[in-house]
């Protein structure tokens, strides 16, 4: 678990001009991932991803390509997926769009129901796997649905290092806690926003399966999280999902493959 003084390193995005960005693909090296946008990358045969709360199609908030040289090193380590030969790893977050305040999905992560959303690691072969089946489905929807605007992130860039435990008021340097406050906005890695003490839904424990036992051996309950991606945060005026609150994704240290939507404010 991360300790009051460690500190951890974030990266921000570095976004390409409107022009680089006319009719790249998310498996394009050259770039690292996509923001918004209309045009996700689904599995063969896959139907597009519906809402769980309202069964309206969900849309892309983000899609990263994990497997991109132009992607973090650090992050790729994190999270730890080895592709298949011929693959890309793709790291892809949906969330619902019943309108741009996303009132489906923040009752849905506030509550007990967290199927408003998608965050999945997926791995694909080739920019053609399912366009027929994609453009069928994207045909149906209005243009207004999409309302994150779609840009290019071409890298990343690292910041100053954050206070990996920023809500530990019992021990720490406070100084330290101030020069290295976690950044707003979206970033991977570093350290959430969290609005102090206040209310967030992040899960208190994951139970895994055991290292040494297999699949069929579950670990105890334990509480090893740390920010894999920050999505965006409350102070951002005019950002979307600003209207939520801090958004983030955890992911169980122990077990990289458990990935969980947190969202926190000062409610």
């Amino acid at each position: 678990m991360p300790e009051a003084n460690d500190l951890v390193t974030p990266y921000f995005p570095v976004y390409s001009t409107p022009a680089e960005a006319a009719t790249i693909h998310i498996l394009d090296p050259t770039i690292s991932a996509i923001f918004g946008g209309a045009n996700p990358v689904l599995l063969p045969g896959e139907a597009w991803p519906r809402c769980g709360v309202c069964d309206s199609h969900l849309i892309p908030y983000i899609q990263i390509n994990v497997s991109s040289p132009q992607t973090p090193s650090e992050f790729r380590q994190k999270v730890s997926v080895r592709p298949e030969a011929g693959h890309s790893v793709l790291l892809q977050v949906f969330v619902c769009a019943e309108d741009e305040n996303a009132v489906c999905f923040q009752e849905a992560i506030v509550g007990a129901d967290d199927s408003a959303c998608l965050v999945r690691i997926v791995q694909i072969t080739s920019p053609s796997t399912n366009d027929d089946a994609q453009q069928a489905a994207r045909a149906e929807m209005g243009e207004d649905r999409f309302f994150v605007q779609e840009r290019v992130i071409t890298g990343w860039t690292a910041g100053r290092p954050e206070v990996a435990d920023a809500t530990d008021d019992d021990g720490g340097d406070e100084e330290l806690r101030i020069n290295h406050a976690p950044a707003p906005g979206l970033k991977l890695l570093g350290s959430p926003v969290l609005d102090g003490d206040n209310y967030s839904t992040a899960r208190e424990g994951c139970t895994g399966p055991s290292a040494n036992g297999g699949a069929d051996v579950v670990e105890e309950e334990h509480y090893d999280w740390r920010c894999l991606l920050q999505l965006g945060t409350s102070t951002e005026e005019g950002a979307p999902l600003c209207v939520v609150g801090n958004t983030w994704i955890n992911q169980c240290i122990r077990h990289p493959e458990v990935l969980a939507m947190v969202i926190g404010g000062d409610w």
